[in-house]
């Protein structure tokens, strides 16, 4: 076969099949892409269902199963040939659950360190929250919170912040809806 994806025949014929590489191969055939499909079927809502139990946030148990069942297809060739793909499965996606936990985990750090460090603010342009209010923030959970202050205070757009907490954008705009609703409660029942 040459490098352009002619192979010639054992007639010395040449054929345009292209033929990639084992490892560069993505496409199924039709009876690995069934059994592909059947493993996702029946295991995608116990999937995302056990990672929300263990880690007590459905959208991250939806992201970290989507990723799983990405991975899956990608190394299909060394995983579907086994006898329990579905374990492999389930390795990946809480895997990846752990993976986003760390990173938020990490971005929590690195926002309470900028807080920390940041000179304070004076005059009649600095804004002054209430200490009601830093208590209302402080009751959120924290990916809201931590969504909430990225968004509000260091004014990061909804995209940086999904790559900096790990999360989709539609998971960050569920964040700061959440987020606002619970503070306009917090701020009015304390009128």
């Amino acid at each position: 076969m040459t490098s352009w994806g002619v192979k010639k025949t054992t007639t010395g014929a040449l054929t345009s099949e292209l033929e990639l590489p084992t490892e560069r191969r993505t496409g199924l055939d039709s009876v690995e892409a069934a059994r592909y499909e059947a493993i996702v079927r029946r295991s995608s809502e116990r999937l995302v269902q056990m990672l929300d139990v263990v880690f007590l946030d459905r959208e991250l148990a939806a992201d970290a199963a989507q990723d799983a069942y990405v991975q899956l297809y990608l190394h299909w060739n060394e995983v579907g040939g086994s006898v329990e793909p579905e374990a492999w499965l389930y390795r990946v996606a809480v895997n990846r659950c752990k993976d986003y936990r760390r990173r938020l985990v990490r971005a929590t750090k690195l926002f309470r360190r900028l807080v920390a460090t940041a000179p304070p603010q004076t005059g009649a342009g600095g804004w002054e929250p209430a200490d009601d209010f830093l208590a209302l923030l402080h009751g959120l959970p924290t990916r809201q919170r931590v969504a909430a202050a990225l968004f509000y205070q260091a004014d990061i757009s909804i995209y940086e912040i999904s790559r900096t907490m790990g999360i989709s954008e539609g998971a960050v705009n569920s964040h700061l809806h959440r987020a606002r609703r619970t503070l306009k409660e917090g701020l009015e029942a304390g009128r």
